[in-house]
């Protein structure tokens, strides 16, 4: 019998912000059975912490928090992620999860004036993530801190002029990206969160990010074919 993989989605953010987690979770319902967990948790184990929820994949949510804050639980998070993707588990981490990815493999983090909105990204190459999406897009973003560099062993896929490392992918695990950008964010945003209301956009809230989000989700469920 045909059973659905189970996937991991991380809400990195506080307990009371569940919007980005619970819309990812929407989306790998496609091809994943979704549970989603806090820090609060714990993470020791590895991948043996990730069979005991009896999961193969791994998502890890965006968060109000900083990387650079250094708490006992993201220390965690980022041996979890360095034992997972050795051992060869699909992961997709958004914004503060694609901060905590890049630290976990020894990249810097800096700190620049808060982006909130849509913007423009470049891919570099046909990485099949941005099947159908163009070499340019534009993406929901929110944040201050960003990856310094790539580091390695992860390649840039895309870049912005003011965030350098927008998408990195591992170039030796078939399936572990990184997005600084929200690929998940729909109109439910403006309800969800202040900063988003206060930007008063106007028409239709359309992006790229969906997209390379739903080619993450079939690609990291090929993956595990």
């Amino acid at each position: 019998m045909y059973e659905t993989p189970r996937v991991i989605v991380v809400n990195n953010d506080h307990p009371a912000s569940e919007y980005g987690a619970n819309r990812l979770a929407d989306v790998f319902s496609s091809a994943f059975e979704p549970e989603v967990v806090t820090p609060e948790c714990g993470f020791r184990g590895g991948p043996g912490w990730l069979a005991s929820h009896g999961a193969r994949a791994l998502v890890l949510s965006g968060s109000e928090r900083s990387v650079t804050e250094r708490e006992s639980w993201m220390l965690e998070e980022e041996e979890l992620l360095r034992a997972v993707v050795d051992a060869g588990v699909p992961v997709l981490a958004i914004c503060f999860g694609h901060q905590l990815l890049a630290e976990a493999f020894g990249a810097d983090l800096v700190t620049r004036e808060k982006q909130t909105g849509l913007f423009e990204i470049r891919s570099l190459g046909d990485d099949p993530v941005f099947e159908g999406a163009g070499e340019t897009m534009i993406v929901p973003e929110q944040h201050s801190d960003q990856v310094a560099a790539v580091p390695r062993p992860f390649a840039l896929i895309a870049t912005s002029d003011y965030c350098p490392v927008q998408v990195m992918r591992h170039v030796e695990a078939p399936a572990v990206y990184g997005m600084q950008f929200h690929p998940c964010y729909a109109e439910g945003v403006f309800e969800a969160d202040e900063e988003w209301a206060e930007l008063g956009l106007e028409g239709p809230f359309r992006h790229d990010g969906e997209l390379i989000l739903r080619n993450a989700v079939r690609i990291m469920r090929e993956s595990l074919r």
